[in-house]
């Protein structure tokens, strides 16, 4: 176990060239105590890592030093030639890249690890598509995609929801796909910003280069910010009874709700669910669409709030006999 975390660490040097121990020690799922320790072995075995002191600095490679011990596992192939979602590839421009780098290596490989691929394909697929989602259309990908390799500014044309477009000029980082849903991250007047890359009407591509932030990790920021985004998100608790034949509608209802709870009533033919909406709205719309399925517990104003609707509903059809 020890040595194959040994090897990680000399690859993972190798390949982002300094990385910290904090940032190790999270990667590989230990303690910075381990991380210290694990880089005295290393050193001791004659691998030339050292420690790069100050704000931004890790543990290195002494430079030229390449590992040779890149041998794949059975369990490695598997894994990296899993599929990725073709249509996000394809939003890329890198579909055919990925097929002719995928054939290069797979022609690489032995003769049993090209059946172990084979056989993964087979296995596993992945889609990141959603089966009710219409896929969103990116006006300026191409755009966004060159400011983001030549490292060059863009003046875009931004809509916020609710806000008529404004004209910005940044500084493209990364982009992330969030399901099919691409972001745009991007600098504007130094300071980190999420733009939704379907609301980006317009963009310009500047002559104005730029240097990227030395201590950018953008699966960090997308993460940190993502789960900042969650805690901003309103929640409405909602408490009530549902008919056990209807639990797996919990989910498929069509619409968007979090099951925090689920568990047997003591009623007969009844579950407790506890659920979590971002609005009493959209609880109430969920709840009616139930029927007489579901029998409302708390809060006592969304029942009230239920039952208008219910007579707002009577009242529409009171002229059909």
């Amino acid at each position: 176990m020890r040595a194959e975390r040994l090897l990680s660490i000399v690859l993972l040097l190798q390949n982002r060239k300094i990385i910290s121990t904090k940032a190790l020690a999270e990667e590989l799922g230990v303690s910075e105590r381990t991380v210290h320790r694990d880089m005295d072995a290393l050193s001791s075995a004659g691998i030339p890592v050292y420690a790069e002191r100050g704000k931004t600095g890790g543990w290195k490679l002494l430079d030229g030093y390449r590992t040779q011990l890149t041998g794949l596992t059975k369990e490695e192939v598997k894994t990296l030639f899993l599929s990725p979602p073709i249509d996000l590839l394809g939003d890329l421009g890198y579909t055919k890249n990925w097929q002719e780098a995928r054939e290069k290596l797979l022609a690489s490989l032995s003769s049993a690890a090209s059946v172990d691929f084979a056989d993964a394909q087979n296995r596993i697929y992945i889609d990141a598509s959603t089966w009710r989602g219409k896929k969103e259309t990116v006006e300026a990908f191409s755009l966004l995609n060159q400011g983001l390799w030549e490292q060059r500014a863009l003046s875009i044309s931004y809509e916020k929801y609710g806000s008529a477009a404004s004209e910005r000029e940044v500084e493209p980082l990364g982009l992330v796909a969030k399901g099919s849903t691409w972001y745009l991250i991007a600098a504007e007047q130094q300071e980190l910003k999420t733009f939704r890359a379907s609301r980006i009407r317009s963009a310009q591509l500047l002559p104005k280069r730029f240097e990227r932030p030395e201590n950018f990790d953008l699966a960090r920021y997308w993460h940190d910010s993502k789960n900042a985004f969650i805690r901003t998100l309103p929640s409405y608790e909602v408490n009530l009874l549902i008919a056990y034949e209807q639990k797996d509608m919990l989910h498929n209802s069509g619409r968007y709700v979090r099951v925090l709870d689920l568990y047997e009533s003591g009623e007969d033919g009844w579950l407790t669910a506890r659920l979590s909406f971002d609005t009493k709205e959209e609880a109430a719309a969920y709840i009616v669409g139930f029927g007489n399925k579901v029998k409302m517990i708390s809060p006592t104003e969304l029942k009230k709030h239920v039952w208008m609707i219910a007579e707002q509903a009577l009242k529409a059809h009171a002229d059909i006999g």
